[in-house]
């Protein structure tokens, strides 16, 4: 969470939301093209080759993201275990003490 209480954005749903806009696009822009069936094909070929890439590029900022939020989320709960840690034993020592 940030300092103002709020989360941060991940910015992974822009991210999914774009390629799906690009993904459409590409089928109407096909679908409505002027143009042969061997045209069509060739430039379906060459538009998947791309997709993928972008695909590719999209799934390895995602993983790249979710391994960021692990290793916050493990460091945070080490800092909680320890701090927890701590205060149970600063309590027992004080209450061995007080007998």
């Amino acid at each position: 969470m940030a300092k103002n209480g709020k989360k941060k954005s991940s910015g992974s749903g822009f991210i999914w939301g774009l390629l799906l806009g690009m993904i459409t696009g590409a089928i109407l822009a096909i679908l409505f093209a002027p143009q042969t069936g061997e045209e069509t094909r060739e430039q379906l070929s060459e538009q998947s080759i791309e997709l993928r890439r972008r695909g590719l590029e999209g799934y390895q900022q995602l993983a790249a993201q979710l391994r960021e939020r692990y290793g916050d989320a493990f460091a945070q709960g080490r800092e909680a275990y320890a701090r927890t840690k701590d205060e149970v034993l600063s309590r027992y020592n004080k209450a061995k003490n007080a007998e």
